[in-house]
C-alpha cells in the first residue's frame, strides 16, 4: 500500500511540474495521450501477439519513468535511474515487432535480442553511473546533485556521450533485427520509426548538453516511441476486424439463401434442358410470372423469382458480385445433388431389378428344380425298400443296393444345397423379426469367430436392414481360411438418423479374399448410403435410416 501512494505521489508530483513547467505547456497533455494510446495499443497487440503486448507494455512503462523523474518525492538516485532507462526503451520497443513476428527465438533473432539489449543495458548502466545531473548545464529533468560513481575514469559529458554512443548501437543493433524478422508490415515500420526517433533523440541530447534552454532534447518523449508503435497495433487490430468481417459478410453471401428475403421469394437454377430449385429437385420449366433471369454469357445461370410489384431492374441494380458468384456456386451445388440423386436412383433401380431377379430365381427353383429333386429322392427310397436283397441275395444284389444308397445320399445333399440357394443371401428371419436377430444368426452360424455389439434403438426400414446385413456378410464371407487366433468385431450403432456398421479383423494368420464390392456398395449407396473399406481389416458403412 505504501509503494502504491509513493507511485502517486509521485505521478502527481510530476503532473504538477509538467503543468507548471515553461518547457511545454502542453506536455502533461502529451503525454497522457500517449499513454491512452500506448494502452489501446497494449490491448490490441494482445489479440494477436501475447508475446508482443507483453513487450509493448514494458517499452510503455520504461518510456514513462523519465518523465515521472521531474517529481520531487523521489530519491534523487532513484530519479537519476528513471532519467537512465531511455536506452532501454529502444530494446522493449523493437522487441514487439521481432516477438510478434514468430521469430523472436530462432538463432539470429535470439543473437540480435540479445546483443541489443546488452548494448541497451549497458547504455543505461553508463547513464546511471557516470552521469551527474548537477554538472549539466541545462539541467532540466534532473537538477539534483547525484555524484558520478564513475567520476574517478570520466566526467558527466564524456559518460553521457558514451551512453548515447551505446544507445545507438542499441538502436543500429534494433533496425536490423526488426527488419531480418519482419513480417506485420505496419507494425514492423512503426517500430523502425520508433527506434530511429529514440536514436535521434538520444543524439539530440547529446549534441544540446552545452545548450542553456534546449528546445526538444531536454523533453522525455519516450511515451512517444511506445505510442507510436501502439497505435500502428491498433490501426493493424482494426483492419485484421475488417477484413475479417468482410470475409465473414461474404462466406455467409456465397450462398443461395443469402439473396432471399426482400423482393426475392424463391431462386432456381439453370441445368441443362431443365431447372432445378434449391435442393437439386425439379422445377417447373415454365417460369413464374414474375422473375429475372441471370446470365454467364450465353448460359443461363439462375432464375430469382420476384414478389409483387417489384421492379426487375431494381433488383438486377442491386446484385452485387459476391451475390452472382453466391448463385454460381449455389448452381454447381443443385446440378451436383441432382446428379447425385439421378446416381442413387440408378443405383436403386439395379438393386430392385437384382433382388427382383433374385426373388425369381428362388421361385423358379422352389417351384421346379427342388421340387424334382424332392421326387427324385423319394423314388430312389422306394427302389431302395424295393431292392433290399433278403438272406439269400447275392453279392450284385447288394451292390445295387449301396449304389442306390449313395444316389439318395447325394439327392439329400443336392437337396439341403438348392435350399439355401433358393433362400437367397437375406434369410427370412431379416423380413420377420430385424435386423439384430438376423445379425445374431449370422455371426453365430459363421466359422469367423467374431465379437457381435449392436445398439440400435429403433427398427430399420427393411432396404436399410438389408444393405447393412450385406455388408456384415460381405465381411464375413471373406473370411475364407479363420485361424484360431482370428478375431473380429463387428459394431452397429444407430445414432442421430445414422446406421453405421463397422467391422474390424485381426486375422491372425487367416486367409483374407476380398470380395466384389461393387454390387455392395451399389446397395449401400442406393439407400444414401456409403461404404469405406480400409484394407481387407476395416468396413465402415454408414447408412441414413431417418429414425
Amino acid at each position: 500500500m505504501d509503494s502504491m501512494t509513493a507511485v502517486a505521489r509521485a505521478v502527481t508530483s510530476a503532473a504538477a511540474s509538467a503543468a507548471g513547467s515553461t518547457r511545454l505547456p502542453a506536455g502533461l497533455t502529451l503525454v497522457l495521450v500517449a499513454m491512452l494510446i500506448s494502452v489501446i495499443g497494449i490491448w490490441a497487440t494482445w489479440q494477436h501477439s501475447r508475446g508482443g503486448a507483453t513487450a509493448l507494455a514494458v517499452a510503455t512503462g520504461l518510456a514513462i519513468l523519465p518523465w515521472l523523474a521531474s517529481s520531487q518525492s523521489l530519491p534523487d538516485r532513484l530519479r537519476l535511474a528513471m532519467v537512465a532507462s531511455s536506452p532501454l526503451v529502444v530494446a522493449a520497443t523493437a522487441a514487439v515487432a521481432v516477438v510478434w513476428s514468430g521469430r523472436a527465438w530462432s538463432d539470429r533473432g535470439r543473437r540480435l535480442i540479445m546483443t541489443g539489449l546488452g548494448l541497451a543495458i549497458a547504455g543505461a548502466g553508463v547513464q546511471l553511473l557516470g552521469y551527474d545531473p548537477f554538472e549539466h548545464p541545462s539541467c532540466q529533468q534532473l537538477c539534483a546533485r547525484v555524484p558520478s560513481i564513475l567520476a574517478p575514469v570520466m566526467d558527466t559529458r564524456p559518460a553521457l556521450g558514451l551512453a548515447t554512443a551505446l544507445t545507438l548501437a542499441a538502436a543500429a543493433v534494433a533496425v536490423v533485427a526488426v527488419m531480418a524478422t519482419a513480417r506485420v508490415r505496419l507494425v514492423s515500420a512503426a517500430t523502425l520509426v520508433a527506434v530511429v526517433f529514440l536514436g535521434a533523440l538520444a543524439t539530440l541530447r547529446w549534441l544540446d548538453f552545452t545548450a542553456i534552454e534546449p528546445q526538444l532534447s531536454g523533453e522525455p518523449l519516450e511515451p512517444l516511441a511506445a505510442a507510436l508503435v501502439g497505435a500502428a497495433a491498433g490501426l493493424l487490430h482494426l483492419r485484421i476486424v475488417h477484413v475479417r468481417n468482410a470475409v465473414e459478410r461474404l462466406v455467409s453471401g456465397l450462398s443461395a439463401d443469402s439473396i432471399l428475403g426482400g423482393p426475392v421469394l424463391d431462386v432456381q437454377f439453370a441445368a441443362e434442358d431443365r431447372w432445378l430449385d434449391r435442393t437439386g429437385a425439379e422445377a417447373p420449366k415454365t417460369a413464374p410470372s414474375r422473375c429475372v433471369e441471370l446470365y454467364d454469357g450465353p448460359t443461363a445461370v439462375a432464375r430469382l423469382v420476384l414478389r409483387n410489384r417489384v421492379e426487375p431492374a431494381e433488383v438486377l441494380a442491386g446484385l452485387a458480385p459476391a451475390t452472382l458468384l453466391a448463385l454460381r456456386n449455389a448452381q454447381l451445388a443443385a446440378v451436383a445433388q441432382a446428379r447425385l440423386t439421378e446416381v442413387r436412383a440408378s443405383q436403386r433401380r439395379v438393386v430392385a431389378a437384382s433382388d427382383g431377379e433374385r426373388r425369381r430365381i428362388e421361385r423358379d427353383l422352389h417351384d421346379g428344380a427342388q421340387q424334382r429333386l424332392v421326387g427324385a429322392g423319394f423314388q430312389l427310397r422306394v427302389a431302395l425298400a424295393d431292392a433290399v436283397p433278403d438272406e439269400g441275395g447275392t453279392g450284385a444284389d447288394r451292390l445295387a443296393v449301396a449304389r442306390i444308397e449313395c444316389a439318395e445320399s447325394k439327392v439329400r445333399e443336392a437337396l439341403a444345397q438348392l435350399r439355401r440357394l433358393a433362400h437367397g443371401i437375406f434369410p427370412g428371419v431379416l423380413v420377420d423379426e430385424g435386423l439384430e436377430p438376423a445379425l445374431v444368426e449370422l455371426v453365430t452360424a459363421s466359422d469367423v469367430p467374431a465379437e457381435l455389439e449392436i445398439r440400435m434403438t429403433d427398427d430399420v426400414a427393411p432396404e436399410v436392414a438389408m444393405a447393412a446385413y450385406a455388408m456384415v456378410a460381405a465381411w464375413l464371407a471373406g473370411i475364407a481360411e479363420p485361424s484360431t487366433t482370428t478375431r473380429g468385431r463387428i459394431v452397429v450403432l444407430q445414432e442421430d438418423g445414422t446406421l453405421t456398421v463397422q467391422a474390424d479383423l485381426d486375422p491372425g494368420g487367416a486367409v483374407v479374399r476380398r470380395p466384389d464390392l461393387i454390387a455392395l456398395s451399389d446397395r449401400i449407396g442406393a439407400v444414401g448410403g456409403e461404404l469405406v473399406a480400409e484394407g481387407d481389416d476395416h468396413w465402415t458403412a454408414v447408412i441414413p435410416c431417418g429414425s
